[in-house]
Formats: structure tokens, sequence, C-alpha cells
């Protein structure tokens, strides 16, 4: 593969980087990766033509592909679409899946991952908001307990994002709360003298967008750096190491990690 383009995902969001392969002119296929996760978006004459991600194929491969803001991407310029799944004009897509994506970035601040179990308050929705049929669907499948998002979209065959934007609406509401296992428990912190070490050595190995990583990978982990576990500190290591480069760098830094978890 001849890649022209590659990049991170925390610093060049999904519909900026096909915005950028269009106005190039560029034909191809953009892939992207995060964690364990893969997807493709192909891109012919100047309209995006096909997308994959899990399941999805076509225009909800697009709208989930566009909410990942982590990860890396890259583009094949010699990638070629085996089927044509999209028809919408392009300026149209990207546009709604910017939509999407700020409201998936309101989602996450009550909803951190799709994972985290809710339920019902059993109280009245606060102040005087009406909830629609889909709301109430996703409400009444809460009857059992205590369920995941995923949980949900499993019940009511709906997308994960799609059901997590409706439960957004619950917690704002007040007649969902997060369940009792999200509850928080006490748990040995790091100090912020520890996150100022880090940043410092990574500044030193790849420059003043270390900031920028070390907050990115905590948020993916649902943590912040006044509360970060202690437990977590080798996942977080391993993470921002992931998103080095430059293999001599990055065992570098993880060399200096490893003396930095012994004295903690």
């Amino acid at each position: 593969m001849s890649s022209v383009l590659s990049g991170n995902l925390a610093f060049l969001e999904v519909t900026s980087v096909v915005k950028l392969l269009l106005s190039d002119g560029q034909d191809g296929r953009l892939i992207l990766q995060q964690e364990n996760e893969n997807g493709e978006i192909y891109i012919e004459g100047g309209q995006v033509v096909h997308a994959v991600c899990h399941a999805y194929i076509g225009e909800p491969a697009f709208r989930e592909l566009v909410l990942w803001t982590s990860g890396k991407f890259a583009f094949d310029p010699d990638g070629r679409a085996s089927q044509k799944s999209i028809e919408k004009d392009v300026n149209q897509l990207i546009s709604e899946g910017a939509q999407q994506l700020e409201v998936w970035k309101r989602v996450r601040s009550l909803i951190p991952s799709y994972k985290v179990p809710f339920r019902k308050t059993n109280r009245e929705p606060e102040g005087g908001v009406k909830l629609k049929a889909r709301d109430w669907e996703v409400l009444a499948a809460l009857d059992d307990g205590e369920s995941s998002v995923s949980d949900l979209a499993g019940k009511l065959n709906m997308r994960d994002m799609d059901v997590a934007v409706v439960v957004h609406t619950l917690i704002e509401a007040g007649v969902v709360e997060a369940g009792t296992a999200a509850r928080p428990v006490h748990k040995e912190v790091v100090d912020e003298k520890f996150f100022k070490t880090v940043e410092n050595e990574l500044i030193q190995l790849i420059g003043p967008v270390a900031s920028i990583i070390i907050d990115d990978v905590i948020e993916s982990m649902g943590e912040a750096r006044s509360t970060f576990p202690r437990e977590k500190v080798p996942s977080l290591v391993e993470a921002i190491a992931g998103e080095i480069y430059d293999p001599a760098k990055q065992l570098a830094f993880q060399q200096f990690m490893l003396r930095q978890i012994k004295s903690l």
C-alpha cells in the first residue's frame, strides 16, 4: 500500500480528513483504526461512495466512523470500492456527520462508555421535558433493572450511538441515572505531579502536542487527571506509547515510565 497521508484522529477529525482528500482530488481508500476496531471509507470522483465499519455498510458505517476521535488513519490511493453503498451528496453527508459528532461530544460527557449501566429513577421528567416515542421505548426497556447502552441496543435492535443519544436525553430529564455498578468507589489516585512528569518527558520526545495526547488518552479511558486511578497507570502508559510512531522514542518513553511506575 502506498500511503500518501496518515495521522492521528486525536488531532484531525474523520470529516476533516475526508474534506482534505476531496479538496485535493484524491481517489482511494481511507483506512481507520481504533484499538481493535477497523473501518474504511472509499472516495471516487469527488464523492464518498462506500464505507464499512463492523457490521455496518454505507451511510450507517460512515455515521459510525465520523464519531471516532482517537486512533489512526492512513490513505491508500490504490484502494477501490467493491461496491457503491452511498448515494447521498458528499457535502450533505459530511455536514450531517459533523452535526452528529457535535451531538456525540455532548453525549460522551454523561456516557463515557457503552458498557456503563443505567437505571430508572422513577421520577417525572424535569423542567417540563416532553419525551418522544423512542424515549419511552428505551425507558420501558429499563424496567428489568440496570442495563448498559449496549444491552439496550441489543434488546431494541438499535445502534449503540442512537441508544446513547436517547439515554443522554433521559438523564438530562432526570428519569434515568447511573446504575449501582457505575457509582464511584474510593480508589487510590495519582497526583498532578505524576502527570507533570509524564508530560515533560513526552514533550522532550514528541513536542508540545504531548499534553493533548495525554488528555485524549485519559478521556478515552473515561477518566480525568484529578481522579485518575493508580491501577490504570500501566494501561495509560501503554496507550500513550502507542501514539509515538518512532520506535526508538517509544522504547525510551516506556523505559522512563517503568521507572516512574516503580516509584508510585
